[in-house]
């Protein structure tokens, strides 16, 4: 009970997180700092590595930040007697502004909670490693921002996912699919 708490705990003190506390730069450090205290494998495939690898949809998302502070994040544990490996992946919106299709103000109010999925994978593998189920956990994060602005990507664009599938985009409020689309 005491290991699915602190998942619980985990997940909820990431979430309830004001968005210039929680911004992908502190949420990435912050992630960086439990895998090093519970022995996990910790990657980060920044921008600019995402960039270069062909993961156009998950850099349309984050180029239109300022900070160009955006990564998938990988975790990974492994039980000394793991028998099978399996996935947690979460969306690790920070804040979610809309991108150029701009939400409406009461839509925006809550948007620093665009990243619990991530919250409770990461919960979620705290929980499990606790627990030491004997499972093998990869956890993925995608970590960025949907902001507005004179890079931000627009409707009608083209890009291309990492597997080589284009997409149009009609909506930049689609971030979600946008990012895990590359994550996945």
């Amino acid at each position: 009970r005491r290991a699915a708490a602190d998942g619980n705990l985990l997940a909820r003190e990431l979430t309830v997180l004001p968005p210039n506390e929680l911004t992908p730069a502190s949420y990435r450090q912050r992630v960086r700092e439990l895998a090093r205290r519970r022995g996990w494998r910790h990657e980060e495939y920044d921008v600019k590595r995402l960039r270069k690898m062909g993961a156009g949809a998950f850099v349309a998302v984050a180029q239109g930040s300022a900070e160009q502070d955006a990564a998938i994040v990988h975790l990974s544990y492994r039980h000394p007697r793991a028998k099978r490996t399996f996935a947690l992946v979460g969306k690790g919106i920070c804040f979610d502004t809309g991108g150029i299709n701009l939400k409406a103000h009461r839509s925006m109010y809550m948007m620093h909670g665009d990243m619990q999925g991530s919250s409770v994978a990461v919960g979620t593998l705290l929980a499990l490693s606790r627990l030491e189920t004997g499972q093998a956990v990869d956890c993925w994060l995608a970590i960025t921002e949907n902001q507005i602005g004179p890079t931000a990507y627009r409707p009608q664009e083209v890009v291309r996912a990492l597997n080589g599938v284009t997409i149009q985009v009609v909506h930049s409020d689609a971030e979600g699919r946008m990012v895990l689309a590359d994550t996945l």
